[in-house]
């Protein structure tokens, strides 16, 4: 069997990010959590996760940030990161894709919804059930 992947939750929200942790360990997901830019980029580096997903208001360096420094390292040139925000604006969702982000989805987000998302970005089998 193989190691289930790597997600690091990063959501100053600590409702919203054990929510997420909570309902992905549940599907079988391996967590990290992170509520700062900078905690997360520290951990994404230090552990290196196969999928961020990364709220894009946080209370030191915004999301943006996070994901164009991500993009940039080297060591983290595979991990994908999924945006989940309350900006919802065509000119924020453009802005997150192009810092790097490779999708985007609107809070509230269902955590099911966050699942199948990364199944598709990750290339798993999307469950039945």
């Amino acid at each position: 069997m193989s190691v289930p992947p790597l997600v690091l939750v990063v959501d100053d929200s600590v409702d919203n990010r054990e929510g997420y942790v909570e309902f992905l360990r549940y599907k079988g997901f391996r967590t990290l959590e992170a509520g700062t830019g900078e905690q997360a980029l520290a951990i994404a580096h230090r552990d290196n996760p196969d999928l961020v997903v990364l709220d894009l208001a946080l209370p030191d360096i915004d999301g943006l940030d996070v994901s164009q420094r991500i993009r940039s390292a080297n060591d983290l040139a595979l991990t994908k990161i999924i945006a989940v925000s309350a900006r919802v604006f065509p000119s924020d969702v453009t802005s997150a894709l192009a810092s790097g982000c490779d999708a985007f989805l609107r809070k509230p987000c269902l955590p099911d919804v966050l699942v199948r998302e990364m199944e598709r970005l990750l290339d798993l089998p999307a469950e039945s059930g």
